[in-house]
This record gives structure tokens, C-alpha cells and sequence, in this order.
């Protein structure tokens, strides 16, 4: 597990010398993850890699659909939150999910693309930081990283 957040990658698929863009390579080991992006073209891409990538994905559009996302025992290990969407904000989201003791072992990493994301993530208590945007494949990473520990 990460002292910290972690730094962003950021760029793409990888490249062949030959300008062939190659894929990440998969490993089929399911995690259940939750996308909490308003954007909606950005959660379909995002929740498209994960599933790519072998995970169980839900998706919302903000914190009140994410909550609705978890009903019936459905948990997931991490959430992949933007803080800034209307309705219900990634802050006021991961202040409820935190209160509710069976959601504080679930993962929050912050996805978003404006200054001071770190320090945005570290106020929240999130356990990682992506800063769009960034290469797909570290959706996977960490998904395995935090849900493997």
C-alpha cells in the first residue's frame, strides 16, 4: 500500500517504434470499482478500460448516483472519484462515504484535473491522485495496488 497519493502519469497507449500503439497487457483478476465522473464520455472510457482490464465496474455521474450505485451490498474495493460535478460533490460524497462505517475500508482515489489535486486528495484522506490526463493503464494499477493489500 502507498504512504501517500501517487504521482500521475500522464500520457497514453504505449508506441511500437513503428508508431503501432500497443495495449496494456491484461491479467483477469476482477476487483469491484466504482466511477464517479460527470463527464459522461470520460466515465464510459474509464469504466471501458477497467472492464477491459478484467474488473467489475459501476459507474455515476455524481455522489448521490454513486450511492445508489452501493445499494443491494454491492462494495467495492475503490472508487474513482472527480470532485467537482454537480449535484452531490466528490467532497461531500467522500465525507459521507467515510462516515458510514461499512464504507471506510473502500479505497478513494481522486481523478481530476485541476491545480492542487494532491493536496485536494489529501484533504479528503483519499489513498491516491490521478491528475487528468492521464495513461488508462493506471486505472489498473491502482485498482491492483489498493485492492490487493
Amino acid at each position: 500500500m502507498q504512504d501517500g497519493p501517487s504521482n500521475p502519469i500522464v500520457g497514453g497507449w504505449g508506441a511500437f517504434a513503428d508508431g503501432a500503439e500497443s495495449e496494456p497487457s491484461v491479467e483477469l483478476d476482477e476487483h469491484r470499482v466504482l466511477v464517479v465522473e460527470d463527464d459522461p464520455a470520460l466515465r464510459e472510457i474509464y469504466a471501458g478500460a477497467l472492464r477491459g482490464f478484467g474488473h467489475d465496474v459501476r459507474t455515476a455521474s455524481d455522489g448521490v448516483a454513486a450511492f445508489d450505485a452501493l445499494k443491494n451490498g454491492w462494495e467495492p474495493c475503490v472508487v474513482f472519484l472527480d470532485l467537482r460535478m454537480p449535484g452531490m460533490d466528490g467532497w461531500e460524497f467522500s465525507r459521507r462515504l467515510r462516515a458510514e462505517s461499512r464504507w471506510q475500508a473502500v479505497h478513494v482515489v481522486v481523478v481530476a484535473a485541476h491545480f492542487r489535486i494532491d493536496q485536494e486528495a489529501a484533504d479528503i484522506g483519499a489513498d491516491a491522485w490521478l491528475q487528468k490526463p492521464f495513461d488508462l493503464a493506471r486505472l489498473d494499477e491502482e485498482t491492483r495496488t489498493l485492492c490487493t493489500n
